[in-house]
C-alpha cells in the first residue's frame, strides 16, 4: 500500500471516528472552549437545583430559570452545549425533554449587587439531541425559592444540545458570558402544556440542574418566571432580580455543571490535521 493511500485512509478514519462522537456526547478529556469543564458533583455534597416548573406545597405552580457564568477561550459559534441534571425522586418521563437555552452578557459585581446575566444575546427552544445516562449519585434536590431541600434523587443524566452554526451565537475570546437553561413546561413533549403535564407536576415531578465540582468566578444565579402554558417557544419574562445560588446546608457558593465544546467541524479539522501529520511522518521513513 502506498504512503498516499495510507494517509488518505488515516484522514478518512479520523473524520469517521471524530464526527459521530462530536454529535453524540461529551466525555472528560475531550476538547472544550471555556475556562474548564464544570463537571457534576457526584458526591453526597452535590445538589440538584430546581430548574423549571414545580407544584407549590401551598397550591399553584411556579418555576425557576438558572444561569451560570463562563469565560470564552475560543472565538466561534456556540454550537455544542452539554449540561447535567437529575429528577426529584427520580421521577423521569420517557420522552426526550425540551429546554429553553440562552446566552446572556455579563453584568459585573458592583455597588448594586453581585454579578448576574445582562442583555439576552441568544435564545432557543429545543430538545436535547442526546440524553445520556451518566451515573448514580445519591443526592438532595434543592428549591431555592423556599431555600430548602425538598427530597432526594439518585441518578444523573447528561443532556447534549447542538445548534446549527448559522443559528448559533458567536462568542468572543476573553469575554464572560452566562449560560441560562430551563426545562420546558411541556413535560411530555407533545407541543402543548395540558392536563397531562399538570398531572405530572401534581405527582411530584421536577427537574434539577446539577451542581458542579469546581467554582468559577461568581456564583450561579436563579430567577422567578411565571408559569404560562401559552409561551413554549420563547424564554418567559423573568420576575424580580437575579439571586445568587448558595448551598442551604453550608452557605457555600454553588456553580452548575456544564461544558461548551468546539463544534464538530473543528474536531474534524483536528482529525484531518492529525492525519496529515501521520502522512508526513510516513513519507520521511
Amino acid at each position: 500500500m502506498s504512503t498516499r493511500t495510507i494517509a488518505v485512509a488515516v484522514a478518512v478514519l479520523a473524520v469517521v471516528v471524530l464526527a459521530p462522537a462530536a454529535w453524540a456526547d461529551w466525555n472528560p478529556g475531550m476538547p472544550y472552549k471555556m475556562h474548564y469543564p464544570q463537571m457534576p458533583n457526584m458526591t453526597s455534597m452535590g445538589l440538584d437545583v430546581l430548574d423549571g416548573p414545580i407544584t407549590s406545597p401551598v397550591g399553584g405552580v411556579y418555576q425557576k430559570f438558572l444561569a451560570d457564568d463562563f469565560l470564552c477561550t475560543q472565538m466561534g459559534p456556540i454550537t455544542d452545549i452539554h449540561v447535567w441534571g437529575s429528577y426529584l425522586n427520580d421521577l423521569r418521563l420517557g420522552e426526550v425533554p425540551l429546554f429553553n437555552v440562552a446566552i446572556f452578557g455579563d453584568v459585573p459585581a458592583g455597588p448594586n449587587g453581585p454579578s448576574h446575566p445582562g442583555d439576552l444575546l441568544w435564545q432557543a427552544y429545543m430538545p436535547a439531541r442526546v440524553e445520556r445516562p451518566w451515573g448514580p449519585a445519591p443526592e438532595n434536590f434543592f428549591d431555592p425559592n423556599i431555600d430548602q431541600i425538598i427530597g432526594p434523587d439518585n441518578f444523573v443524566w447528561q443532556y447534549n444540545f447542538y445548534i446549527p452554526p448559522d443559528k448559533a451565537f458567536v462568542q468572543q475570546a476573553g469575554q464572560v458570558y452566562w449560560l441560562g437553561v430551563k426545562h420546558s413546561n411541556d413535560l411530555n413533549g407533545d407541543g402543548v402544556v395540558d392536563s397531562m403535564d399538570l398531572l405530572m407536576l401534581s405527582e411530584g415531578w421536577a427537574y434539577g440542574w446539577k451542581s458542579s465540582q469546581r467554582h468559577f468566578n461568581d456564583d450561579a444565579v436563579w430567577i422567578d418566571v411565571p408559569f404560562d402554558s401559552g409561551m413554549l417557544s420563547e424564554i418567559i419574562q423573568p420576575v424580580g432580580p437575579w439571586r445568587e445560588l448558595v448551598d442551604p446546608r453550608t452557605g457555600n457558593s454553588l456553580d452548575l455543571a456544564f461544558v461548551i465544546t468546539p463544534e464538530p467541524a473543528t474536531l474534524c479539522l483536528l482529525g484531518a490535521g492529525l492525519a496529515g501529520l501521520v502522512a508526513r511522518r510516513i513519507r520521511r521513513k
